[in-house]
């Protein structure tokens, strides 16, 4: 065997076990949360808590994707390299695929469930669901554009498809969408309290950080001497074209 062929397929065994980690850790902590705060684990309403854990899964993968997101951008990375900078790219694109595959699966059996109340046509039209309609239209708008950032994101860097990054934009705002949908939707909102405060505040503090910072660089007076810092060293690095 020879050496490239060798490092290709530890490359992809180990891009084949961050992608499971990356769906089996939230999936296991999105299952004991249920099965911590239910006690009908084992009654007929076993679908409805599946589709529940699969949820919080699928919240707990986003809130990674989108903080890891926004840190990537951040000027703070530069001052505190967590991971270097191919690492954090790799692990974004993974915790993408896992927040898609466990949002589908969220899908899937809730709609298919008749006791949860969503429906096929409730679980990708707003407002057509009969359990508490407005959240639950707010978890699908939040899908439908979680779709579309995904979908831009996947032409970044190809001909025609300068636009991409606005697109993607829009990921930290759907993030508060699906926060809001996971608050209302749930009931078992008031034992998942410091889960929600916790991740919807570190979220809103590294988002409203990252746009600050940049908008007070770029917003300095021409010839004005900065203080030097890390930060003023990759410029173009910190503020996105």
């Amino acid at each position: 065997m020879t050496r490239s062929r060798a490092e290709r397929i530890r490359a992809l065994a180990s891009g084949a076990m961050t992608a499971l980690a990356a769906v089996a850790l939230p999936l296991g902590a999105g299952y004991g949360v249920v099965r911590l705060f239910t006690p009908t684990w084992h009654s007929r309403y076993f679908p409805w808590l599946t589709g529940r854990a699969l949820g919080i899964a699928a919240y707990l993968a986003l809130t990674a994707l989108v903080m890891l997101g926004v840190w990537m951008r951040h000027p703070w990375r530069l001052r505190y390299p967590l991971l270097h900078a191919e690492t954090r790219l790799r692990l974004h694109v993974t915790l993408a695929t896992a927040t898609v595959a466990l949002v589908a699966g969220h899908l899937v059996v809730l709609a298919s469930d008749r006791y949860a109340g969503v429906g096929c046509v409730g679980a990708f039209v707003p407002f057509r669901a009969t359990y508490r309609p407005t959240a639950v239209a707010l978890g699908v708008i939040a899908m439908l554009l979680m779709v579309v950032v995904f979908a831009t994101a996947r032409t970044a860097g190809r001909p025609g498809s300068r636009h991409w990054l606005v697109y993607h934009r829009l990921a930290a705002g759907n993030y508060f969408l699906v926060w809001f949908h996971g608050v209302m939707a749930g009931t078992d909102t008031a034992a998942l309290r410091v889960v929600y405060v916790t991740t919807g505040a570190g979220v809103a503090v590294l988002v409203v950080t990252r746009y600050a910072l940049v908008r007070r660089r770029t917003s300095r007076p021409e010839g004005l001497a900065a203080p030097v810092s890390p930060l003023d060293l990759t410029t173009r690095d910190a503020v996105p074209s």
